[in-house]
């Protein structure tokens, strides 16, 4: 029994191990698609514009948003392997809650880049959200190109679309594997 209980400590331990160095990287993944979506919202940038000349920062942005998001649900799956629909369901609402999260997480950081700016130069301070974003009034039907918020906004709409493939997806396999133990348990009964 000793033993037993002397060879799980190890393991136990590594398992704890494994799970921090994973919670680690998820937050240094986060931290550097904040730091992405925050770059992509200023336009005048010398370090946008450094990034810029070798990616598309707010394609970059999407991209990285969208690996969170496959992190996220690979990590969730993994500790559930017998889902259900409506676990399924649940879990596409967690997904959208953290596509929602990091999109008000870098909005509410370049606020809080552009009051401090203000604050450091001596500026008056602009709390101004969209400033040239939405100036074009709410009949202005175009989408502009170059427009940082617009982008910004497509980025988040294409991870919540990829949210919901990867929920669909999920869903399927989990109807035909209820399908086929529906199946599987007829079969047995009529045996």
């Amino acid at each position: 029994m000793s033993a037993q209980a002397d060879h799980s400590l190890p393991v136990f331990a590594q398992a704890c191990a494994r799970e921090r160095t994973l919670a680690a990287l998820y937050g240094c993944y986060a931290l550097a698609t904040v730091a992405i979506g925050v770059l992509g919202l200023f336009g005048d940038s010398w370090s946008r514009q450094a990034i810029e000349c070798c990616i598309n920062v707010h394609a970059l942005f999407a991209l990285l948003l969208c690996g969170l998001v496959l992190a996220r649900y690979r990590w969730l799956v993994e500790r559930s392997p017998r889902m259900r629909s409506a676990e399924v369901r649940a879990l596409s609402r967690h997904l959208s809650r953290v596509v929602y999260l990091f999109l008000y997480v870098v909005i509410g950081m370049r606020e809080l880049v552009r009051i401090l700016n203000s604050l450091w130069h001596g500026g008056p301070v602009d709390f101004d959200l969209f400033e040239d974003g939405f100036s074009h009034g709410r009949d202005y039907g175009d989408f502009d190109p170059k427009d940082d918020f617009q982008l910004f906004f497509a980025s988040g709409l294409f991870a919540l679309i990829f949210v919901r493939a990867l929920a669909y997806t999920l869903w399927s396999l989990c109807r035909k594997r209820a399908a086929k133990e529906i199946a599987n348990s007829h079969a047995c009964v009529s045996t």
